[in-house]
Protein backbone atom coordinates (compact mmCIF):
# COMPACT_ATOMS: atom_id res chain seq x y z
CA UNK A 1 0.00 0.00 0.00
CA UNK A 2 1.27 3.89 -0.60
CA UNK A 3 1.55 6.00 2.28
CA UNK A 4 -0.35 9.13 2.18
CA UNK A 5 0.79 12.44 4.19
CA UNK A 6 -2.20 13.07 6.51
CA UNK A 7 -1.13 17.16 6.09
CA UNK A 8 -2.09 16.73 2.31
CA UNK A 9 -5.41 15.69 2.52
CA UNK A 10 -8.10 18.17 2.07
CA UNK A 11 -11.87 18.06 3.26
CA UNK A 12 -14.45 16.49 0.79
CA UNK A 13 -11.25 14.24 -0.80
CA UNK A 14 -11.85 10.48 -1.81
CA UNK A 15 -10.33 7.71 -2.64
CA UNK A 16 -10.44 4.87 -5.34
CA UNK A 17 -9.71 1.92 -2.70
CA UNK A 18 -9.86 1.61 1.52
CA UNK A 19 -8.15 3.89 3.37
CA UNK A 20 -5.97 2.52 6.39
CA UNK A 21 -4.44 3.67 9.65
CA UNK A 22 -2.54 0.61 9.33
CA UNK A 23 -2.30 -2.87 7.46
CA UNK A 24 -5.75 -4.04 9.50
CA UNK A 25 -7.55 -1.37 10.88
CA UNK A 26 -9.55 0.47 8.26
CA UNK A 27 -10.04 4.34 8.87
CA UNK A 28 -12.45 5.14 4.86
CA UNK A 29 -14.25 2.88 2.80
CA UNK A 30 -13.48 3.77 -0.69
CA UNK A 31 -15.59 6.25 -2.48
CA UNK A 32 -16.23 7.90 0.81
CA UNK A 33 -15.14 11.23 1.74
CA UNK A 34 -12.99 13.05 4.52
CA UNK A 35 -14.36 15.51 6.25
CA UNK A 36 -12.70 18.60 8.00
CA UNK A 37 -13.35 17.16 11.71
CA UNK A 38 -11.73 13.51 10.81
CA UNK A 39 -8.54 15.48 9.09
CA UNK A 40 -8.39 16.94 12.68
CA UNK A 41 -8.63 13.86 14.11
CA UNK A 42 -5.89 12.42 12.73
CA UNK A 43 -3.63 14.80 13.68
CA UNK A 44 -4.86 15.11 17.46
CA UNK A 45 -4.25 11.29 17.62
CA UNK A 46 -0.86 11.68 15.86
CA UNK A 47 -1.37 9.41 12.80
CA UNK A 48 1.12 11.54 10.34
CA UNK A 49 0.80 8.74 7.39
CA UNK A 50 -2.45 7.32 6.15
CA UNK A 51 -2.12 4.12 3.63
CA UNK A 52 -4.18 3.00 0.25
CA UNK A 53 -4.22 1.19 -3.02
CA UNK A 54 -6.28 3.54 -4.59
CA UNK A 55 -5.75 7.21 -5.56
CA UNK A 56 -7.48 10.82 -5.05
CA UNK A 57 -10.58 10.57 -7.41
CA UNK A 58 -12.79 13.55 -8.03
CA UNK A 59 -15.72 14.43 -5.16
CA UNK A 60 -19.06 15.20 -6.90
CA UNK A 61 -20.74 17.49 -5.14
CA UNK A 62 -23.60 15.87 -3.15
CA UNK A 63 -26.76 17.39 -4.59
CA UNK A 64 -28.75 20.87 -3.47
CA UNK A 65 -30.64 20.46 -0.53
CA UNK A 66 -34.62 21.23 -1.40
CA UNK A 67 -37.02 23.33 1.29
CA UNK A 68 -40.12 21.17 0.41
CA UNK A 69 -40.20 18.58 3.21
CA UNK A 70 -41.15 16.13 0.37
CA UNK A 71 -38.71 16.34 -1.94
CA UNK A 72 -36.55 16.06 0.30
CA UNK A 73 -38.20 12.85 1.94
CA UNK A 74 -38.09 11.51 -2.20
CA UNK A 75 -34.22 12.77 -2.20
CA UNK A 76 -33.91 10.34 1.06
CA UNK A 77 -35.16 6.96 -1.04
CA UNK A 78 -39.22 7.94 -1.51
CA UNK A 79 -41.45 8.62 -3.76
CA UNK A 80 -43.07 11.54 -4.16
CA UNK A 81 -46.65 10.19 -3.78
CA UNK A 82 -45.14 8.64 -0.59
CA UNK A 83 -43.47 11.69 0.74
CA UNK A 84 -46.43 13.89 0.00
CA UNK A 85 -48.56 11.36 2.26
CA UNK A 86 -46.33 11.42 4.93
CA UNK A 87 -45.80 15.48 4.85
CA UNK A 88 -49.14 15.78 4.51
CA UNK A 89 -49.67 14.56 7.89
CA UNK A 90 -46.43 16.05 9.40
CA UNK A 91 -45.30 19.34 8.11
CA UNK A 92 -43.16 20.22 10.83
CA UNK A 93 -42.12 18.42 14.00
CA UNK A 94 -42.68 20.96 16.91
CA UNK A 95 -42.52 19.35 20.57
CA UNK A 96 -45.06 21.79 21.59
CA UNK A 97 -47.56 20.96 19.33
CA UNK A 98 -47.95 17.96 20.29
CA UNK A 99 -47.87 18.41 24.47
CA UNK A 100 -48.62 20.71 26.99
CA UNK A 101 -45.49 22.04 29.10
CA UNK A 102 -47.68 22.02 32.13
CA UNK A 103 -48.47 18.17 31.89
CA UNK A 104 -44.91 17.33 30.78
CA UNK A 105 -43.40 19.02 34.05
CA UNK A 106 -46.21 16.95 35.96
CA UNK A 107 -45.04 13.76 34.32
CA UNK A 108 -41.90 12.68 35.87
CA UNK A 109 -43.61 13.44 39.94
CA UNK A 110 -47.44 12.54 41.46
CA UNK A 111 -50.24 15.24 40.33
CA UNK A 112 -52.30 16.51 42.94
CA UNK A 113 -54.97 14.52 41.53
CA UNK A 114 -54.37 10.95 42.72
CA UNK A 115 -55.91 7.93 40.33
CA UNK A 116 -59.03 6.29 41.42
CA UNK A 117 -57.60 3.42 43.66
CA UNK A 118 -57.69 0.35 40.98
CA UNK A 119 -59.51 -2.85 42.22
CA UNK A 120 -59.13 -6.63 40.58
CA UNK A 121 -58.73 -6.17 36.99
CA UNK A 122 -61.02 -9.13 34.69
CA UNK A 123 -57.98 -9.56 32.39
CA UNK A 124 -54.22 -9.28 32.71
CA UNK A 125 -51.13 -10.42 31.48
CA UNK A 126 -48.43 -11.96 33.52
CA UNK A 127 -46.77 -8.74 34.36
CA UNK A 128 -50.00 -7.36 35.56
CA UNK A 129 -50.61 -5.03 32.23
CA UNK A 130 -54.13 -4.92 30.74
CA UNK A 131 -54.69 -6.94 27.10
CA UNK A 132 -56.88 -5.99 24.47
CA UNK A 133 -56.55 -9.58 23.29
CA UNK A 134 -54.03 -11.67 25.83
CA UNK A 135 -54.14 -15.03 23.85
CA UNK A 136 -52.45 -12.85 20.73
CA UNK A 137 -50.58 -11.14 23.29
CA UNK A 138 -48.69 -13.91 24.92
CA UNK A 139 -48.42 -15.46 21.63
CA UNK A 140 -46.80 -12.33 20.00
CA UNK A 141 -44.48 -12.52 23.12
CA UNK A 142 -43.52 -16.41 22.32
CA UNK A 143 -42.39 -15.17 18.92
CA UNK A 144 -40.24 -11.88 20.32
CA UNK A 145 -38.82 -14.63 22.26
CA UNK A 146 -38.03 -17.18 19.38
CA UNK A 147 -36.25 -13.80 17.67
CA UNK A 148 -34.20 -13.15 20.45
CA UNK A 149 -33.47 -16.40 20.49
CA UNK A 150 -32.28 -16.35 16.86
CA UNK A 151 -30.10 -13.32 17.14
CA UNK A 152 -28.17 -14.87 20.16
CA UNK A 153 -27.38 -17.82 17.38
CA UNK A 154 -26.52 -14.99 15.25
CA UNK A 155 -23.98 -13.89 17.34
CA UNK A 156 -22.99 -17.01 18.98
CA UNK A 157 -21.98 -18.23 15.44
CA UNK A 158 -19.95 -15.43 14.33
CA UNK A 159 -17.67 -15.40 17.51
CA UNK A 160 -16.90 -18.78 17.22
CA UNK A 161 -16.89 -19.35 13.52
CA UNK A 162 -16.38 -15.79 11.99
CA UNK A 163 -19.26 -16.53 9.27
CA UNK A 164 -23.18 -15.97 8.70
CA UNK A 165 -25.40 -17.26 7.06
CA UNK A 166 -26.76 -15.00 5.05
CA UNK A 167 -29.74 -16.84 3.10
CA UNK A 168 -30.82 -17.40 6.84
CA UNK A 169 -30.80 -14.39 8.18
CA UNK A 170 -32.67 -12.89 4.89
CA UNK A 171 -35.34 -15.06 5.45
CA UNK A 172 -35.64 -14.68 9.52
CA UNK A 173 -35.59 -10.70 8.94
CA UNK A 174 -38.51 -11.42 6.38
CA UNK A 175 -39.98 -12.75 9.22
CA UNK A 176 -39.66 -10.23 11.71
CA UNK A 177 -41.06 -7.30 8.61
CA UNK A 178 -44.42 -9.27 8.39
CA UNK A 179 -44.07 -10.30 12.71
CA UNK A 180 -43.88 -6.34 13.11
CA UNK A 181 -46.70 -5.78 10.24
CA UNK A 182 -49.33 -7.86 11.56
CA UNK A 183 -48.48 -8.11 15.63
CA UNK A 184 -47.19 -3.33 15.50
CA UNK A 185 -49.69 -2.85 18.36
CA UNK A 186 -48.31 -6.28 20.42
CA UNK A 187 -44.65 -5.79 19.20
CA UNK A 188 -44.08 -2.43 19.74
CA UNK A 189 -45.92 -2.38 23.53
CA UNK A 190 -43.35 -5.76 24.12
CA UNK A 191 -39.93 -3.60 23.70
CA UNK A 192 -41.23 -1.64 26.36
CA UNK A 193 -41.74 -4.16 28.83
CA UNK A 194 -38.80 -4.79 31.35
CA UNK A 195 -39.41 -8.33 31.57
CA UNK A 196 -38.49 -8.65 27.99
CA UNK A 197 -35.18 -7.24 28.57
CA UNK A 198 -33.10 -9.22 30.48
CA UNK A 199 -31.38 -10.65 27.63
CA UNK A 200 -27.93 -10.18 26.23
CA UNK A 201 -27.50 -6.43 26.05
CA UNK A 202 -26.33 -6.81 22.48
CA UNK A 203 -29.17 -8.87 21.55
CA UNK A 204 -31.96 -7.15 23.46
CA UNK A 205 -30.43 -3.70 21.56
CA UNK A 206 -30.48 -5.36 18.67
CA UNK A 207 -34.00 -6.65 18.60
CA UNK A 208 -35.41 -3.54 20.41
CA UNK A 209 -34.17 -1.17 17.89
CA UNK A 210 -35.13 -3.55 14.86
CA UNK A 211 -38.75 -3.38 15.71
CA UNK A 212 -38.74 0.40 15.61
CA UNK A 213 -36.80 0.71 12.81
CA UNK A 214 -39.40 -1.46 10.72
CA UNK A 215 -42.12 -0.35 12.29
CA UNK A 216 -40.65 3.35 10.68
CA UNK A 217 -39.79 2.22 7.59
CA UNK A 218 -43.22 0.89 7.45
CA UNK A 219 -44.49 4.07 8.03
CA UNK A 220 -42.58 5.21 5.42
CA UNK A 221 -44.14 2.84 2.75
CA UNK A 222 -40.99 0.98 2.07
CA UNK A 223 -40.96 -2.17 -0.42
CA UNK A 224 -40.48 -5.02 1.05
CA UNK A 225 -36.77 -6.18 -0.20
CA UNK A 226 -36.13 -2.62 0.93
CA UNK A 227 -37.74 -3.56 4.78
CA UNK A 228 -35.59 -6.80 5.14
CA UNK A 229 -32.04 -4.97 3.86
CA UNK A 230 -33.21 -2.34 6.71
CA UNK A 231 -34.06 -4.89 9.38
CA UNK A 232 -30.75 -6.94 8.53
CA UNK A 233 -28.64 -3.90 8.60
CA UNK A 234 -30.39 -3.19 12.35
CA UNK A 235 -30.03 -6.28 13.81
CA UNK A 236 -26.25 -6.80 13.17
CA UNK A 237 -25.45 -3.08 13.26
CA UNK A 238 -23.72 -3.69 16.55
CA UNK A 239 -21.81 -6.86 15.59
CA UNK A 240 -18.76 -5.11 15.98
CA UNK A 241 -19.20 -4.86 19.86
CA UNK A 242 -18.80 -8.46 20.24
CA UNK A 243 -14.90 -7.63 19.31
CA UNK A 244 -14.47 -5.00 22.46
CA UNK A 245 -14.37 -5.63 26.14
CA UNK A 246 -17.95 -5.39 27.51
CA UNK A 247 -17.14 -2.73 29.86
CA UNK A 248 -16.92 -0.27 27.37
CA UNK A 249 -20.74 -0.01 26.50
CA UNK A 250 -22.06 -1.63 29.98
CA UNK A 251 -20.14 1.22 32.34
CA UNK A 252 -21.70 3.76 34.21
CA UNK A 253 -18.32 5.48 34.36
CA UNK A 254 -17.15 8.07 32.03
CA UNK A 255 -14.64 6.37 29.47
CA UNK A 256 -11.01 7.96 29.08
CA UNK A 257 -10.08 9.30 25.96
CA UNK A 258 -7.84 6.23 24.78
CA UNK A 259 -11.36 4.02 25.59
CA UNK A 260 -13.71 7.05 23.70
CA UNK A 261 -11.47 6.22 20.60
CA UNK A 262 -11.28 2.24 21.03
CA UNK A 263 -15.51 2.58 21.63
CA UNK A 264 -15.79 4.86 18.57
CA UNK A 265 -14.46 2.49 16.13
CA UNK A 266 -17.25 -0.12 16.54
CA UNK A 267 -19.44 0.96 13.57
CA UNK A 268 -15.73 0.33 11.62
CA UNK A 269 -15.30 -2.76 13.20
CA UNK A 270 -18.95 -3.52 12.45
CA UNK A 271 -18.46 -2.60 9.10
CA UNK A 272 -15.61 -4.08 7.82
CA UNK A 273 -16.99 -7.52 9.57
CA UNK A 274 -20.20 -7.17 7.04
CA UNK A 275 -17.92 -6.41 3.98
CA UNK A 276 -15.31 -9.24 4.44
CA UNK A 277 -18.79 -11.21 4.74
CA UNK A 278 -19.89 -9.49 1.09
CA UNK A 279 -22.98 -8.16 2.99
CA UNK A 280 -24.80 -5.08 0.10
CA UNK A 281 -23.19 -1.98 0.32
CA UNK A 282 -26.59 -0.61 1.65
CA UNK A 283 -26.09 -2.80 4.62
CA UNK A 284 -22.70 -1.82 4.74
CA UNK A 285 -23.13 2.14 4.93
CA UNK A 286 -25.92 1.91 7.25
CA UNK A 287 -23.78 -0.07 9.98
CA UNK A 288 -20.91 2.27 9.02
CA UNK A 289 -22.93 5.43 9.59
CA UNK A 290 -25.92 4.22 12.27
CA UNK A 291 -23.42 6.81 15.04
CA UNK A 292 -23.21 9.70 12.71
CA UNK A 293 -25.47 12.54 13.49
CA UNK A 294 -27.35 15.07 10.72
CA UNK A 295 -25.75 18.15 12.57
CA UNK A 296 -21.96 16.25 12.08
CA UNK A 297 -21.41 15.79 15.46
CA UNK A 298 -21.68 11.65 15.09
CA UNK A 299 -19.09 9.58 14.31
CA UNK A 300 -16.74 7.76 13.00
CA UNK A 301 -16.70 10.03 9.95
CA UNK A 302 -18.33 13.01 11.35
CA UNK A 303 -20.38 12.82 7.59
CA UNK A 304 -23.54 15.39 7.67
CA UNK A 305 -27.60 15.23 6.18
CA UNK A 306 -27.71 13.66 3.20
CA UNK A 307 -24.62 12.35 3.41
CA UNK A 308 -25.55 10.02 5.89
CA UNK A 309 -27.34 7.12 4.01
CA UNK A 310 -31.14 6.27 5.24
CA UNK A 311 -30.61 3.50 6.46
CA UNK A 312 -27.96 4.94 9.03
CA UNK A 313 -30.48 7.61 9.46
CA UNK A 314 -33.34 5.23 10.96
CA UNK A 315 -31.36 2.98 12.64
CA UNK A 316 -29.82 6.63 14.25
CA UNK A 317 -33.25 6.95 15.71
CA UNK A 318 -34.17 3.90 16.57
CA UNK A 319 -31.21 2.63 18.54
CA UNK A 320 -31.49 6.33 20.23
CA UNK A 321 -35.28 5.26 21.44
CA UNK A 322 -34.19 1.95 22.28
CA UNK A 323 -31.17 3.37 24.47
CA UNK A 324 -33.11 6.25 26.02
CA UNK A 325 -35.98 4.05 27.14
CA UNK A 326 -34.15 0.65 28.34
CA UNK A 327 -33.09 -0.36 31.78
CA UNK A 328 -29.40 -0.39 31.69
CA UNK A 329 -27.08 -2.28 34.77
CA UNK A 330 -26.09 1.40 36.13
CA UNK A 331 -29.20 3.64 35.36
CA UNK A 332 -32.86 2.97 35.60
CA UNK A 333 -35.15 3.44 31.79
CA UNK A 334 -37.20 5.85 31.30
CA UNK A 335 -40.25 5.54 29.78
CA UNK A 336 -41.07 5.57 25.69
CA UNK A 337 -43.26 8.46 25.96
CA UNK A 338 -39.88 10.60 28.01
CA UNK A 339 -37.62 8.97 24.75
CA UNK A 340 -40.23 10.08 22.30
CA UNK A 341 -40.19 13.76 23.89
CA UNK A 342 -36.74 14.13 23.68
CA UNK A 343 -36.57 13.09 20.51
CA UNK A 344 -38.82 15.46 19.55
CA UNK A 345 -37.15 18.07 20.48
CA UNK A 346 -33.85 16.95 18.23
CA UNK A 347 -31.59 19.20 20.26
CA UNK A 348 -28.86 20.22 18.32
CA UNK A 349 -30.50 18.85 15.02
CA UNK A 350 -29.63 15.87 14.94
CA UNK A 351 -31.87 13.28 13.83
CA UNK A 352 -33.82 13.62 10.22
CA UNK A 353 -36.71 15.42 10.29
CA UNK A 354 -38.60 13.20 8.08
CA UNK A 355 -37.73 10.00 10.20
CA UNK A 356 -38.27 11.66 13.29
CA UNK A 357 -41.93 12.17 12.32
CA UNK A 358 -42.57 8.85 10.83
CA UNK A 359 -41.50 7.40 14.20
CA UNK A 360 -43.99 9.89 16.08
CA UNK A 361 -46.77 9.01 13.78
CA UNK A 362 -45.81 4.78 14.21
CA UNK A 363 -45.50 4.82 17.65
CA UNK A 364 -48.48 7.56 18.99
CA UNK A 365 -47.11 10.55 21.33
CA UNK A 366 -48.49 7.96 23.78
CA UNK A 367 -46.06 5.33 23.29
CA UNK A 368 -48.14 1.66 22.89
CA UNK A 369 -48.19 0.43 26.81
CA UNK A 370 -47.88 3.38 28.55
CA UNK A 371 -50.06 3.53 31.36
CA UNK A 372 -51.92 7.64 31.66
CA UNK A 373 -54.15 9.64 33.84
CA UNK A 374 -57.41 10.63 31.93
CA UNK A 375 -59.34 13.91 32.59
CA UNK A 376 -62.41 11.87 33.95
CA UNK A 377 -60.17 10.61 37.02
CA UNK A 378 -59.67 6.99 35.04
CA UNK A 379 -56.34 5.41 34.30
CA UNK A 380 -56.01 3.74 30.98
CA UNK A 381 -53.49 1.86 29.10
CA UNK A 382 -52.32 2.97 25.75
CA UNK A 383 -53.35 -0.01 23.57
CA UNK A 384 -53.10 1.00 19.64
CA UNK A 385 -52.03 4.32 17.66
CA UNK A 386 -54.73 6.39 15.49
CA UNK A 387 -54.15 6.71 12.11
CA UNK A 388 -52.91 10.17 11.36
CA UNK A 389 -52.92 11.85 14.88
CA UNK A 390 -50.72 11.04 17.59
CA UNK A 391 -52.37 12.58 20.34
CA UNK A 392 -55.35 10.37 20.15
CA UNK A 393 -54.81 7.31 20.60
CA UNK A 394 -56.38 4.22 21.34
CA UNK A 395 -56.87 3.31 25.35
CA UNK A 396 -58.75 1.20 27.36
CA UNK A 397 -59.71 2.14 30.88
CA UNK A 398 -57.85 -0.27 34.23
CA UNK A 399 -58.91 -0.94 37.59
CA UNK A 400 -63.00 -1.16 37.29
CA UNK A 401 -62.94 -4.43 37.87
CA UNK A 402 -64.40 -5.52 34.04
CA UNK A 403 -62.80 -5.41 31.43
CA UNK A 404 -63.93 -1.92 29.03
CA UNK A 405 -63.43 -2.07 25.15
CA UNK A 406 -60.95 0.35 23.76
CA UNK A 407 -61.89 3.58 23.02
CA UNK A 408 -60.19 6.45 20.96
CA UNK A 409 -59.10 9.71 22.88
CA UNK A 410 -61.33 12.27 21.10
CA UNK A 411 -59.35 15.49 22.69
CA UNK A 412 -63.01 17.07 23.74
CA UNK A 413 -64.83 15.05 25.93
CA UNK A 414 -61.77 12.92 27.60
CA UNK A 415 -58.29 13.95 27.33
CA UNK A 416 -54.68 12.48 28.39
CA UNK A 417 -53.94 14.78 31.64
CA UNK A 418 -50.40 13.03 31.68
CA UNK A 419 -48.18 9.85 31.59
CA UNK A 420 -48.08 7.98 35.28
CA UNK A 421 -44.43 7.84 36.73
CA UNK A 422 -42.70 4.49 37.29
CA UNK A 423 -43.61 4.55 40.77
CA UNK A 424 -47.36 5.45 40.10
CA UNK A 425 -47.26 2.17 37.61
CA UNK A 426 -45.53 0.05 40.09
CA UNK A 427 -47.85 1.24 43.09
CA UNK A 428 -51.22 0.31 40.46
CA UNK A 429 -49.79 -3.02 39.69
CA UNK A 430 -49.27 -4.29 42.79
CA UNK A 431 -53.34 -2.91 43.92
CA UNK A 432 -54.53 -4.84 41.25
CA UNK A 433 -52.83 -8.16 41.66
CA UNK A 434 -53.08 -7.85 45.17
CA UNK A 435 -56.70 -7.35 44.34
CA UNK A 436 -57.16 -10.25 42.25
CA UNK A 437 -55.56 -12.79 44.90
CA UNK A 438 -58.42 -11.86 47.25
CA UNK A 439 -60.75 -12.72 44.66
Amino acid sequence: MNAVKTDSITPEQKFSADVMLDKNFLLLPSGCVFTEDQIKDLSEWGFTEVYTDGKVIAHVSAPQQVDSPAAGAANKGLSSRQAADIDAKTETVDVNDFIDSKSEKAAPQAAAEKPEAPVAEGQSDQEGTVSISGEEYEQAKVVYRNFAEYINSVYTFYATNKSFTMSEITEKMGELCSFVRRNRRHALRIISTPEMTEKNFLVNHSLRSTIVAVAVAQQLQFPEDKLVELATACMLHEIGMILLPPQLYMNDKTLSQPEKIMMNTHPIVSFNILKQANFSLNIQLAVLEHHERMNGSGYPRHVTGDKISLYARIIALACSFEAISAPREYRDERSTFEALIELLRNSNRQYDDTVTKALLYSISLYPIGVYVYLSNGKVAQVVDVAEGNPKTPFVQVIGTGTPEAPFQIDGTKIKIMRVLNKNEVEDMLKAIKKMAEKK
